[in-house]
């Protein structure tokens, strides 16, 4: 409803209102009280007014309703496969990123830590995603990467078994795993016999995301 339509039944009721009110002040009671006329008078307008503040105003209506469906729309339609350039996704939050965005977003972090980062380019296949070289015991190390931010996902004894098989396809002897997500307790046991470090989405926060926070800040 318009608010011309709205503004028209309340102007029709209100009209009606001060007709029937007239003919009692005039006809029934023979009224001539200026305090009785006044508050017919008034009594209108207010009844005017309110009528048209409690008529649904249903194209503001649908206008919240679109704004809600394009917000969840956004939120919940996020392609897998989608790929932004590197600011968009150092301007995005963390949930709003593709997993290929999240993979990204960890190369440029460990990039300006100056791990010398490598994409392998293998995809969600469970393979090696990264390769960085690690200073500290000079030499290179696989990463694999999980976005499974608000999933309800956790990474699984079986891909640390997986993700460690990868890692000698190319020739790496350390390896870490991060997630947005949390790991099985079989998991962390698997990976600790494999000397493997695993990250949570609680690293996630810490680490890459407080440097996120610093690049928004240049780029802004």
């Amino acid at each position: 409803m318009t608010k011309k339509d709205r503004r028209t039944i309340s102007n029709g009721i209100a009209v009606v209102f001060l007709l029937i009110g007239l003919y009692f002040y005039w006809i029934v009671f023979k009224s001539n009280s200026i305090y009785w006329l006044f508050g017919i008078v008034f009594s209108t307008v207010l009844i005017e007014e309110v009528i048209y503040s409690i008529l649904p105003d249903i194209k503001a209506k649908k206008k919240t309703t679109r704004k809600k469906q394009l917000k969840k729309k956004e939120t919940t339609h996020i392609s897998p496969n989608r790929l932004r350039s590197d600011q968009d996704i150092i301007l995005s939050r963390l949930e709003d990123l593709s997993w290929r965005e999240f993979e990204r977003l960890c190369f440029l972090y460990y990039k300006a830590r100056g791990y010398k980062p490598r994409e392998t380019g293998e995809g969600a296949d469970g393979g090696v995603d990264l390769i960085i070289y690690n200073r500290h015991h000079k030499a290179d190390e696989a990463i694999q990467i999980k976005h499974y931010m608000n999933s309800g996902n956790q990474i699984t004894v079986t891909q640390i078994r997986e993700f460690n098989s990868a890692k000698r396809n190319h020739k790496c002897v350390l390896s870490r795993f991060i997630t947005t997500s949390g790991y099985t307790k079989d998991a962390l046991r698997e990976a600790d016999n494999y000397k493997m470090e695993c990250h949570d989405i609680n690293w996630v926060k810490s680490k890459i995301e407080k440097w996120q926070e610093l690049e928004q800040k240049k780029v802004v």
